[in-house]
């Protein structure tokens, strides 16, 4: 399964992320992905109606917030000497998250079209969480604006996803997308849950075309690097002072999931 490497792949983006005891095993014995590739189809953003929680493998499969002097506890706001952070609770399914909801919105993700307001009722026996990844996003109700630290995190997350995962921006949704008996995400700086997810789907593809404008000088020399990226088990680090050796420009964030989408772009291109 693709989101075995979710961890790794976050922290090769700069998020902090934590994962909790047994996150990669079944919350709930035989709860597995029920899509034919063994993954979730999407992602969908949640709420917790709260100004902090605690992480837990109940709910959902991450939660995002930020964290004060390393607690494992997450906050709606930045309350001084904390960090936004990304928990991860479960690689597979959740047992409650998503819940019954419209089974016409997954045919769409499936199909690559992006979902946009109000959908039809729920699908009668249909339930999200085995087919969609869920974070919960520590928010105190519809319309609370989202600390930036944690929209930025969020963005760099969902761009993750969809290197990890070969996701587009229709893969995301929100949990007003899925049931018309929810609302959220909906922070307070935008106008409705719609426009919320909207902004997170424009923010996570201009990070990714801002990612992939670089080129490789050759395919024999990429296929070298990422030979010993693998082998090694290293991620290359470049700081935005560094110049390239063929384009002499700055690389910023060029780590090595980066690298590989670059090399991607390039034998596409070849």
């Amino acid at each position: 399964m693709k989101l075995l490497g979710f961890p790794e792949a976050l922290e090769a983006a700069g998020v902090n992320v934590r994962v909790l005891p047994g996150w990669d095993t079944p919350a709930k014995s035989g709860y597995v992905w029920r899509e034919d590739d063994g993954n979730p189809a999407g992602h969908m953003a949640h709420h917790t109606a709260t100004t902090s929680y605690v992480p837990n493998r109940t709910k959902a499969n991450g939660y995002a917030g930020m964290s004060k002097h390393g607690s494992a506890r997450l906050y709606q706001e930045d309350y001084g000497d904390s960090e936004p952070v990304y928990t991860i609770a479960n690689a597979y399914p959740a047992p409650i998250s998503s819940g019954a909801g419209d089974k016409n919105v997954l045919v769409k993700v499936r199909a690559g079209i992006e979902v946009d307001g109000r959908q039809g009722p729920d699908t009668p026996g249909f339930y999200g969480n085995t087919h969609y990844w869920n974070t919960e996003w520590i928010l105190d109700g519809t319309g609370t604006p989202i600390e930036q630290a944690v929209w930025d995190m969020m963005v760099r997350v969902c761009f993750t996803q969809n290197i990890l995962m070969g996701w587009t921006r229709v893969n995301h949704i929100g949990h007003g997308h899925h049931t018309r008996r929810k609302i959220d995400l909906y922070g307070g700086q935008f106008t409705d849950f719609d426009d919320t997810i909207n902004h997170l789907r424009d923010a996570m593809e201009a990070d990714m075309d801002y990612r992939g404008v670089l080129n490789v000088p050759d395919r024999d020399w990429a296929r070298s690097v990422v030979d010993w990226a693998i082998d090694t088990s290293k991620i290359i680090n470049v700081t935005d002072d560094f110049v390239d050796d063929w384009e002499r420009d700055a690389m910023s964030d060029g780590r090595y999931w980066t690298f590989m989408q670059r090399f991607d772009n390039y034998l596409k291109r070849s």
